[in-house]
């Protein structure tokens, strides 16, 4: 136990004697008090004898008078006479009923008030009768009562007297006094079993040196070969000579004790070296009652540990300093009213300020922020316990331009209390400008974009217009002059409307390619049956060939068109490269955690395995058909770029081929606008 907790419980032990002493003196005054009303009583007893009447039971007015509450009953408990000062307390109406004292007895009580009873009646009188009582109010009384049985004249029992007493402060001062003698005494016991099983050993003397109580701790830590209780009484100025070896200066430590006992005076932390290496604190502590000197108090600590500990300490503290003053980053701390306390040598590199320049001054005095706003935002924060980043826009002492990104903490006292902030800056100009440069760059480049997109429109436009041109003239030479081109010239007529429609499918292809990444997504719910069966619809299938769907396909949330489009540039693909009597495309599905996985498969002639990357390139082919322009897979991996997936084909000659791809769930909240690889979520 500490010292100030056993201070405590002395002035508390202090406290409860005084209390006693007046309880005490309070319950004799009531004593007497009781004893003078029993002698009256008994007075008043004799002189009833002579006044009561054998049929009226009447009372002279001289015993109605008296201070104490007076009553009279017979022996049904009824009231027959009273005086004033019991009506008052009892709280008599004098239009009340019929009055029977059974009725204020309180239900705790009614077993002891019948014993009672038939004690009067058994021998005549009740002396100091206690209990408690219920008034009409419904208030709760203590009372001490006297009685007697009245007789006639022929002796026999016609009635009862008594005086009643209010003692229901003298009994809150009988259960004050019991509290306070059982307080002193768990006090008393809790003293004594805290002292005895404290961490620190303790060692109490009387006035004449002789031990009065010490605990196990003392024994441990001296190496005394005796159980605690039998070293009461003994002389402790022998004992400190015996144990004065175990001390690395032991006259000193002698010396030192004679001086504390002859002052008297209080010690703490008084430090103790032990040959062992053991390091102590003791204290002194002189008990005083009274003015009188009743003895002392030792108390002693081990404190190695804690020494050990405050040196590794402060060995990490000037690690940690060290750090914190040669790192990069720039540190400040600032106390609740924005005062800087503390700063390092990073920070003020950053600011150009000195550290003498920035101690002690308001942070918005000594630091140009653009907003200072932000400054009195933050702090306010800190002190709702709240820790964040943010970016602010300074000048520093050279007038220059800077950008800092701050973390910033609460920073708190030892009982948890915000006493200010703490924050670590680090310059990011270079980042930010360099940041502010590449969002130049990408606005030019969406400039480019959209320019080299209403190009494509142009150039699709213009290219396809001569075409359509060229196509008629030729349509025109076959039918008008096809006799007279003869069949090499309506061969060569065929193989110009050949070119001149794998020329339109280009233009269209490389239109298609360029809108396949920049085109808005309206991503609504769709049905991929329904997809599929107007893809099966629009394009031309052999006749041998059959697309399927084993399983209903799922309601996905896409871009209708863009599904088309994917869907279709595959199945197409397949279609017109099987080579079996029976043909199959199957349109198959997966669905994983956050992404749709497909697979479709034909029997067809298969893919080159040198092909199997290459296809999603543009202008790259593995067919031979000279209509095939090599844009369609491509568009194919732009789309499924655009939904975070990914493409790769399995397949083998002669056998099939598997295309198989990945999506990643949409939700109808998510819009996906790229600009070269960059995506927006609204």
């Amino acid at each position: 136990m500490a010292k100030d907790e056993i201070a405590i419980l002395k002035r508390a032990l202090e406290r409860q004697k005084k209390a006693r002493a007046q309880a005490e003196r309070i319950l004799e005054e009531k004593s007497k008090e009781l004893y003078d009303t029993a002698e009256h009583l008994k007075r008043a007893n004799a002189r009833l004898e002579n006044l009561l009447d054998e049929k009226t039971d009447e009372v002279d007015a001289g015993f109605l008078s008296i201070i104490d509450s007076y009553v009279v009953m017979d022996l049904g408990f009824n009231v027959v006479r009273s005086n004033e000062s019991a009506k008052d307390f009892l709280q008599f109406d004098k239009d009340s009923p019929k009055i029977n004292l059974s009725s204020y007895v309180h239900p705790d009580f009614a077993q002891y008030t019948a014993e009672s009873v038939q004690t009067l009646l058994d021998t005549g009188v009740l002396k100091n009768y206690r209990s408690k009582i219920i008034l009409p109010n419904g208030e709760e009384k203590f009372v001490q009562i006297n009685a007697s049985i009245i007789y006639d004249r022929n002796r026999n029992p016609i009635a009862a007297q008594g005086i009643l007493r209010d003692i229901t402060q003298e009994k809150d001062i009988e259960n004050l006094l019991a509290n306070q003698r059982k307080q002193l005494k768990e006090s008393e016991n809790r003293l004594s079993t805290l002292i005895k099983n404290l961490e620190m050993a303790v060692l109490l003397e009387d006035e004449n040196r002789n031990i009065a109580l010490t605990n196990k701790k003392f024994c441990e830590m001296f190496s005394v070969p005796a159980n605690p209780e039998d070293m009461t009484g003994m002389d402790c100025g022998c004992a400190a000579e015996k144990t004065k070896d175990l001390f690395k200066n032991p006259d000193q430590f002698m010396a030192r004790v004679t001086e504390i006992l002859e002052n008297r005076e209080p010690v703490l932390a008084d430090e103790l070296e032990m040959v062992d290496g053991r390091i102590l604190e003791r204290d002194y502590i002189p008990v005083i009652s009274d003015g009188v000197y009743k003895g002392h108090l030792w108390s002693y600590r081990d404190v190695t540990l804690n020494r050990t500990f405050k040196r590794n300490l402060q060995a990490e503290k000037d690690k940690y300093s060290g750090i914190i003053a040669n790192m990069n980053l720039g540190l400040v701390e600032v106390d609740t009213e924005d005062r800087i306390q503390m700063v390092n040598q990073s920070f003020c590199e950053m600011s150009g300020f000195t550290e003498e320049e920035l101690t002690g001054k308001h942070a918005s005095d000594v630091l140009s922020v653009q907003d200072e706003s932000i400054i009195a935002e933050k702090n306010a924060k800190r002190i709702q316990n709240q820790s964040d980043s943010y970016e602010v826009e300074v000048i520093n002492k050279y007038n220059e331009f800077r950008h800092w990104l701050i973390s910033g903490a609460p920073r708190y006292d030892e009982k948890g209390k915000v006493i200010g902030s703490i924050g670590i800056h680090l310059d990011i100009t270079e980042q930010k400008n360099l940041q502010l440069e590449k969002e130049k760059l990408l606005d030019k480049l969406e400039q480019s974009n959209e320019s080299l997109k209403e190009y494509a429109y142009v150039v699709s436009h213009d290219l396809k217009s001569p075409l359509r041109s060229i196509e008629a003239l030729a349509s025109w030479l076959k039918n008008d002059y096809s006799e007279a081109l003869g069949e090499t010239g309506r061969e060569y007529l065929g193989m110009i409307q050949d070119k001149i429609e794998s020329m339109e499918n280009l233009i269209s292809g490389i239109l298609a390619y360029s809108t396949a990444n920049t085109s808005e997504l309206n991503n609504t719910q769709i049905d991929l049956n329904e997809v599929i069966s107007g893809i099966v619809d629009s394009i031309y299938i052999p006749e041998n060939v059959k697309v399927v769907a084993p399983a209903p396909l799922p309601n996905i949330i896409a871009d209708r068109t863009k599904m088309h489009q994917l869907f279709q540039n595959i199945i197409s693909n397949a279609v017109v490269h099987i080579d079996k009597k029976v043909g199959k495309v199957e349109v198959l599905f997966q669905e994983e955690s956050d992404h749709w996985k497909f697979r479709i498969k034909d029997n067809g002639v298969g893919i080159p395995k040198k092909y199997h990357k290459k296809i999603f390139d543009i202008f790259q082919s593995a067919s031979t058909d000279k209509k095939s322009t090599g844009i369609g897979l491509s568009i194919v991996k732009k789309i499924i770029d655009r939904y975070n997936g990914s493409v790769w084909v399995e397949s083998e000659e002669g056998i099939g081929t598997d295309f198989h791809f990945t999506i990643e769930k949409q939700t109808l909240k998510t819009e996906r606008h790229e600009d070269l690889t960059s995506e927006k979520t609204i």
